[in-house]
């Protein structure tokens, strides 16, 4: 190989190496908070406590803490470790979703430029619509790793996988690992937050074709309302669906004591509350039928306002990105 190609080539792998260090070092802190926020269960009657955390002092459920108040009760309980909680099945989950999502894109976009020129925008959704949800779907269970390792009061290693799956996942989920895509409702909100991107490429298409600055800017606001309405209650629901351990009754509790996780170190406060799994929701209708007459429907807006700007980046993409010519 030509020494300025290998050059290039280990000078391209520095910087992508550096700038997704970089991005989850800043973005990390963020999310871990952001999940943790959305999951805090904040009843209307009074905090619900797990039987297995009974000996974790809870702090004061509040129904109106913030955002920021949620950071800064994660920093002032668990210092800066425990606002880079889960960054080791983030990291994983990264590079799983590289390998799946580049064959799968690839086959998408081929199959794409099979189809006639005048049906451009169908495939165009359709291609979208796969790349964004046939990764997230198949990293089902990641997802549920990583929300769980972020919001445990337990103290995890980073390199001890063996301590950190029997704290994360009951002894029915370790038995039979692929019992987490049959999470109730976990799969049917991150497939329904999937097509909200690709959706809003098709009506962007449609509504502002070639339209005027002025009247395109005055339609992303419309559009925008839309798209939070209806992905923030399901980003909300799936991070508290994705906590809900399956289990096969009280032989899961007599294997959890027996496998050491009530001997894991835990943090002597915990930074939210976790809503009972005696009575779990067994769905996402449930979900949020529970979670509208437990907390009120405010709970389900958890942090709108990011959810609007992470909205916007795509949105404006797709209102001034011309469609692509199909061959």
């Amino acid at each position: 190989m030509d020494p300025i190609t290998l050059n290039s080539i280990l000078i391209g792998v520095v910087v992508t190496v550096l700038s997704s260090g970089l991005t989850l070092a800043i973005a990390m802190p963020l999310v871990g908070v952001l999940v943790r926020y959305r999951a805090n269960y904040t009843p209307k009657t009074g905090a619900v406590r797990l039987d297995d955390e009974a000996g974790v002092v809870q702090s004061t459920s509040d129904a109106n803490l913030s955002y920021f108040g949620m950071m800064k009760r994660v920093h002032r309980v668990e210092g800066w470790s425990g606002l880079y909680k889960g960054l080791m099945p983030t990291i994983i989950t990264s590079l799983i979703a590289v390998v799946v999502a580049a064959p799968v894109s690839l086959l998408l976009v081929g199959g794409v430029h099979h189809v006639p020129p005048h049906y451009s925008s169908v495939p165009l959704w359709v291609l979208t619509f796969g790349v964004s949800t046939i990764p997230v779907l198949l990293l089902v269970p990641m997802q549920i790793i990583t929300n769980r390792a972020i919001t445990t009061p337990h103290k995890l290693a980073a390199f001890d996988a063996t301590t950190a799956l029997r704290v994360l996942l009951s002894p029915a989920e370790r038995a039979q690992p692929l019992r987490l895509y049959l999470a109730p409702g976990v799969a049917l909100a991150l497939l329904l937050e999937a097509l909200v991107s690709p959706t809003l490429s098709l009506l962007s298409f449609f509504a502002f074709p070639r339209l005027h600055l002025a009247l395109v800017l005055g339609g992303v606001l419309p559009l925008l309302i839309l798209s939070t309405a209806a992905t923030t209650p399901l980003q909300v629901m799936a991070a508290r669906l994705t906590l809900q351990r399956r289990s096969s009754g009280s032989e899961d509790t007599a294997a959890a004591a027996a496998g050491g996780v009530a001997a894991t170190p835990m943090y002597p406060e915990q930074v939210m509350t976790f809503r009972t799994d005696e009575a779990p929701y067994t769905g996402l209708l449930d979900c949020y039928r529970k979670m509208v007459e437990e907390e009120g429907w405010r709970v389900l807006y958890r942090a709108w306002w990011l959810a609007a700007v992470l909205l916007l980046f795509p949105l404006f993409t797709s209102m001034f990105t011309p469609p692509p010519v199909l061959a």
